[in-house]
């Protein structure tokens, strides 16, 4: 056999070595935030395009130590063009887990709890793609508002304002649904 193809198959399985550990810690957090961005459904696509787009750009990562914004803003861009494309705004449905059919059981109010989350889903439909890229950041991954700009590529001011903006129009949809 070729030295150079035997040198090369050795590089590229040094590269999926490298590149799995350098995402493997992000895996289940970006899915989560994709699932928040997008819903569950998307989620496994977005993720799944995000991880495709870094391993092919991941000569352009010059700090390993930078490797999670740098996904969580490859992935921010897959569900921010996900969601440009979509032709209406998804109704999110929770299935449940198997684990919360058990602690179902447990809860005193699960017709109360079913309508806050359909409350919640419906107000966060209210918001623009850059508000909920915003909101599932800082929430869902707990990111403070720096590192939400600094993923986003944005200044603090914007990815501050912008979260504020959210919570705002959320709670004005949340009571006007009280109203109803």
């Amino acid at each position: 056999m070729d030295p150079t193809l035997i040198r090369l198959g050795m590089r590229k399985d040094l590269m999926s070595l490298d590149f799995e550990a350098l995402v493997g810690p992000y895996v289940e957090e970006m899915y989560r935030m994709a699932a928040a961005i997008v819903g569950p459904d998307d989620a496994r696509d977005a993720t799944q395009d995000a991880l495709f787009a870094a391993w092919r750009g991941m000569g352009g990562l010059r700090d390993p130590s930078r490797a999670r914004p740098w996904l969580h803003a490859i992935l921010v861009n897959r569900c921010r063009n996900l969601l440009r494309t979509r032709s209406r705004r998804p109704w999110l449905i929770h299935v449940e887990h198997p684990d919360d059919i058990a602690r179902r059981h447990a809860l005193a109010d699960p017709a109360g709890q079913i309508a806050d989350r359909d409350r919640l889903d419906r107000a966060f439909e209210t918001l623009e793609p850059d508000q909920r890229i915003c909101l599932a950041l800082h929430y869902t991954l707990d990111l403070a508002v720096p590192q939400v700009a600094l993923v986003l590529g944005i200044p603090e001011g914007t990815a501050k304002s912008r979260i504020h903006a959210a919570t705002v129009r959320m709670r004005a949809a949340l009571a006007e649904g009280d109203d109803r």
